[in-house]
């Protein structure tokens, strides 16, 4: 005590680590890193009994803010809280040294839809919203630092940038940019790449401005999707690498290949995307199964230009389009091995293929079963 004054010299909390998340780069982290250890908070300042005014010093190091199974945030940093009843300003700089929020939790937190009113016993009416007791205003600087992470949701990516989040009025306000560092996305029943991300907060923090970009990179037209706009109206569009038709996109997107001559991908490509517009899955995924298809062509053809048969033994086999159609499953088993099976519908035709991408357009094939052998094929995509 300083006559009417309260002087803070220090009060410090030292770090405990309580919770283990779930999330195994944070958890390694904190765990095994040195520069994890040894955090603390510590507060210093004074207080005026008869004014009602004050100042506090926060200052943070390597100390665990969240402590969550499913979000985690270790933060260092100064803030500085200044205070003349009732108006309180917080100013101050926080950087996450450690950080990752699970988005698959918001399917668990309950809520009242917007026309329930609870009252207390003896209430006729729904209380009047009162005004706050205290003039709240902030200034703060949020970096995400170099070790924060999403989840969830198909989502797995880091996340780098910073915010200047400003609290007047209660009104919440964001300045700055986040941005996707690799990651990628389980979309559309695929796994695509993130190949750019970023959201742009300029002013509502609930409104920002989106450019994220998905790919899929393990065929060999890159297709995916890209999102513009803002949060409130974003605009989805197809893209690919190469530029190809909107259907082409779709379909290498979906199934993994070009669009069949005959037509025969359209009827897949409705089941398909009527899942999708019921927030499912497609069907055949719930086999375990990572595309199906129903082609045109000659079975066990490695889609080069050249016959799965012999030219002398056959140039013109005079099949019916029902008999050259069948039936194509397959299993990513990694990013560049794949396993397929392909039946005829007409024929008692099987052919069972291994799939290996050795880089992009080249790619060696072993197939078994009423065609085989081994391929070496190359191919490439020109737009005239």
């Amino acid at each position: 005590m300083d006559g009417t004054n309260v002087v803070l010299d220090q009060l410090r909390f030292p770090a405990v680590r309580r919770v283990t998340p779930k999330e195994w780069r944070t958890a390694t982290w904190i765990a095994e890193d040195p520069d994890a250890q040894n955090g603390y908070l510590k507060l210093t300042g004074q207080w005026s009994l008869l004014g009602q005014t004050g100042a506090v010093q926060m200052q943070l190091h390597r100390y665990p803010l969240l402590q969550r199974a499913d979000r985690y945030a270790m933060v260092s940093g100064q803030l500085d809280i200044n205070a003349t009843l009732p108006r309180i300003g917080l100013r101050g700089k926080i950087v996450a040294d450690a950080g990752w929020f699970d988005l698959d939790m918001l399917n668990n937190i309950p809520a009242l839809d917007s026309d329930v009113v609870i009252l207390k016993p003896g209430e006729k009416e729904a209380p009047k919203p009162t005004a706050p007791s205290l003039d709240m205003q902030a200034n703060l600087e949020i970096d995400l630092g170099p070790r924060f992470y999403l989840t969830g949701y198909g989502l797995d990516s880091g996340l780098v940038g910073s915010l200047q989040l400003q609290w007047v009025r209660d009104k919440l306000t964001a300045l700055g940019a986040l941005r996707t560092r690799g990651g990628a996305i389980n979309a559309y029943g695929q796994h695509l790449q993130l190949r750019r991300g970023r959201i742009t907060f300029q002013g509502d923090i609930a409104n920002p401005v989106l450019d994220i970009q998905a790919l899929r990179t393990d065929v060999a037209v890159h297709a995916g999707v890209q999102v513009v706009g803002t949060a409130r109206r974003p605009r989805i569009d197809l893209i690919s690498e190469p530029d190809v038709s909107e259907t082409e996109k779709l379909t290498w997107l979906l199934l993994g290949h070009g669009p069949d001559n005959g037509g025969a991908d359209m009827s897949l490509l409705l089941s398909v995307g009527s899942s999708f517009l019921s927030k499912g899955e497609p069907f055949y995924k719930r086999f375990g199964l990572d595309e199906l298809s129903m082609r045109s062509g000659e079975l066990g053809s490695t889609g080069s230009i050249l016959p799965v048969e012999s030219v002398v033994r056959s140039l013109d086999t005079g099949a019916s389009p029902i008999e050259q159609q069948f039936v194509r499953a397959s299993k990513t088993l990694s990013t560049d091995l794949t396993v397929s099976l392909e039946q005829a519908l007409a024929q008692t035709g099987t052919v069972a293929r291994l799939t290996y991408r050795l880089m992009r357009g080249l790619q060696a094939e072993m197939t078994a079963g009423t065609v085989s052998g081994l391929a070496l094929v190359y191919r490439w995509f020109s737009m005239d």
